[in-house]
């Protein structure tokens, strides 16, 4: 059973800067203006956010970068003592996209991102429930405490667009999720898996004037996560103590809406909402070897779907340089009643700038983001749920007083990204 319950923290993961545990941010452009570029049909940037912008392109356009992000997390527990995650704190992501005019109706493109994803780390007795509760019960309730978490994965992105007229176009690509790297270790489980899948999304882009729309939809994607338990510190001698185990973790569909009108040539602003349907992320089953303890654990998280609203400005310094500010509000899909210390969530605001520079057929982009999560206070009423589980009632602490206290977390995060035209 314990060897079980180690699985769920594969889709534990992470608190990061979109809602759940989602990385929103894909360019350098995106990110200097808080990710309102969906209606973007000009920067080379949007073209990851929406395809669909393709066809306003000409020949061929790459543009790459890298985004930097400082994370911290702290937690001052109800039981216990006020800790920062121990975690790798610093990432960098990847991002590229690649499109080629085909002709004047057809371009196709190839995009690199990474949606999801980055780490948390508790020391040991951070939630000293557990501890206490298995003082009193079984030793295994305190392998139940979480310790590192980490989800690594890339989306490789096909598309094809097509211009139907002058001033509209369409898009439709095959999103490739592969998980690189799955590991989760509570004070005395480790393990680790992976696993890829595929998905779709469709693009819209109407430009009418002074006025641009956008619309981006992407799928929801399950992936089967294939991993293996070591469970040989909290088994007693001569038990199996590890197994190969699976689980299928579904990724939230994303629909992005965007409106931008330009003032003149050299203010513009833009409005995006964005939904995410954290729904998808309810019951998790999780199955491992019958020769361990248990055969299948459902990990009850019921999140809900999730909104956010951005607005963004660009101001053209000259005909080379371009100023750019955002502004987001995310709300978080976690609920008091399913909340985990793995992905400490909660609503949020970006703030950012950015700059880019046009050497013609260079172009250098660079953005700058801080994300000031709301402090969260859990306060889940006093219960006797994890002795429930000692006694073989469950294997699920989320939504626990285990996890009382009050939680902060915070992101800094600096892109810098080049395009070229061909």
């Amino acid at each position: 059973m314990a060897a079980s319950t180690a699985l769920t923290g594969l889709v534990l993961s992470a608190a990061t800067q979109a809602s759940g545990f989602r990385i929103p941010e894909l360019s350098a452009t995106g990110l200097g203006m808080a990710n309102a570029v969906v209606a973007n049909a000009e920067e080379p940037g949007a073209l990851i956010y929406n395809p669909a912008a393709m066809a306003f392109h000409e020949g061929m356009v790459f543009n790459g970068g890298l985004a930097g992000l400082k994370l911290n997390v702290h937690v001052d527990p109800e039981n216990g003592e006020a800790t920062d995650s121990t975690g790798k704190d610093s990432f960098v992501v990847p991002n590229l996209y690649f499109m080629q005019q085909i002709s004047d109706q057809w371009s196709w493109g190839f995009g690199l991102s990474a949606p999801f994803g980055l780490e948390t780390k508790w020391p040991a007795g951070t939630f000293q429930t557990f501890a206490d509760v298995a003082a009193l019960t079984t030793p295994l309730i305190a392998a139940l405490e979480p310790e590192a978490s980490k989800i690594e994965m890339v989306n490789l992105n096909p598309n094809v667009a097509y211009r139907l007229g002058p001033n509209t176009s369409v898009s439709a690509g095959v999103m490739y999720y592969m998980l690189r790297e799955l590991v989760f270790n509570t004070q005395g489980i480790s393990i680790d898996g992976d696993g890829n899948d595929f998905g779709w999304n469709l693009g819209i882009q109407h430009v009418a004037g002074p006025w641009s729309f956008g619309a981006s939809y992407r799928s929801r994607v399950k992936v089967e996560a294939k991993g293996s338990v070591d469970a040989s510190s909290v088994l007693p001698p001569g038990a199996v103590t590890s197994s190969d185990a699976t689980a299928e973790v579904e990724f939230p569909d994303m629909l992005q809406l965007g409106a931008r009108y330009a003032f003149n040539e050299a203010w513009a602003v833009e409005f995006d909402y964005e939904w995410t349907g954290w729904s998808a992320f309810d019951v998790v089953e999780i199955t491992h070897s019958t020769d361990l303890p248990g055969d299948c654990l459902c990990s009850t998280n019921n999140w809900e779907n999730s909104s956010a609203y951005r607005l963004a400005a660009s101001y053209n310094l000259n005909d080379a340089t371009q100023l750019r500010f955002g502004y987001s509000w995310d709300e978080t899909p976690q609920p008091d009643k399913y909340f985990s210390a793995r992905v400490p969530d909660a609503d949020r605001q970006l703030l950012s700038i950015g700059i880019g520079y046009d050497f013609g057929t260079w172009e250098l982009d660079a953005g700058y983001m801080y994300v000031l999560f709301d402090n969260r206070t859990v306060d889940r009423p006093a219960s006797s749920y994890l002795t429930q589980i000692a006694t073989g009632g469950g294997t699920d602490p989320n939504g626990t007083d285990a996890y009382n206290g009050e939680y902060e977390s915070s992101v800094h995060l600096l892109a810098l990204s080049a395009s070229v035209k061909f």
